[in-house]
């Protein structure tokens, strides 16, 4: 079993540094809770609602900057692992992205593929499939948000020997919310279900430049159940979901059934198109 705590943040453009030391009170309180993996959200060391490139200039941090260091110390000193979304400046390039670290240090990084909105207005897609590492807790795979709508995305994950997917993402309320729990977490759970992985969301609140969010943080099994979802009143600044959730060790979802060795690829030539 893996203890997994995903930390919904009250985050705001305007205070990146206060979003960063909620942040880092919220991996502590993770780890007082005797987590093992904290997820954090999209975009924690900057917010969401850009107005401009230069916003994002100031707000990203780079791989050898003081945020992600200052991850790897509190990874070292917590025994935690740490996935958490950001903004990145890399090769003149501003990215949407998420890093694993551990007590080892940076394990990698990956940068959103699937751009949402007015993201492709400040950042670069990202061209690799999700980041997989090796953990103390097994295989983490890491994509950001909107990622998780496209199947093919968590596929490769389990075909990569993913065994539960980390997530970061901000979900903004667009238009009437008329299901319970929103259309998020139910692909959230498809995903988990179709290719018997866990998934860790974690969701952001708050009202930015005039957007609400969904606030819709959640963990499942790798079944698809709901084994913890956010209160959807809770607007506070820090809220941190636990489950403890058993990781699965093989794909298959019946006596005779195998969501991997089930495939038919040569039937699936449409699928790049």
């Amino acid at each position: 079993m893996a203890r997994i705590c995903v930390s919904q943040l009250h985050l705001d453009i305007v205070r990146p540094q206060v979003n960063l030391d909620l942040a880092h009170e919220a991996i502590a309180m993770a780890s007082q809770s005797n987590a093992q993996l904290v997820v954090l959200p999209e975009l924690v060391n900057s917010g969401y609602m850009f107005n401009n490139l230069d916003e994002v200039r100031e707000r990203a941090t780079t791989l050898d900057g003081a945020v992600i260091q200052g991850w790897v110390e509190l990874a070292k000193d917590l025994r935690i692992i740490i996935v958490a979304g950001l903004a990145l400046h890399l090769e003149n390039k501003f990215l949407n992205a998420s890093v694993v670290v551990d007590e080892s240090g940076l394990r990698g990084w990956y940068a959103k593929a699937h751009l949402f909105g007015d993201e492709p207005k400040f950042f670069q897609p990202g061209n690799s499939t999700p980041l997989i590492v090796d953990t103390s807790i097994g295989r983490i795979a890491t994509m950001v948000c909107y990622d998780i709508e496209f199947p093919e995305w968590s596929r490769l994950a389990m075909l990569k020997g993913a065994q539960l997917i980390a997530l970061p993402t901000n979900w903004p309320k667009l238009g009437d919310v008329l299901n319970s729990p929103p259309l998020e977490v139910v692909k959230s759970q498809a995903n988990a279900s179709m290719n018997k992985v866990v998934v860790a969301a974690a969701d952001r609140v708050g009202v930015e430049r005039g957007q609400e969010w969904f606030g819709a943080s959640h963990i499942t099994d790798f079944d698809g159940n709901l084994k913890i979802i956010a209160k959807p009143d809770f607007t506070g600044p820090i809220q941190n979901l636990i489950a403890e959730v058993e990781l699965p060790t093989d794909t298959k979802i019946a006596i005779s059934n195998d969501v991997k060795r089930d495939r038919r690829p040569e039937l699936y030539e449409g699928l790049g198109q």
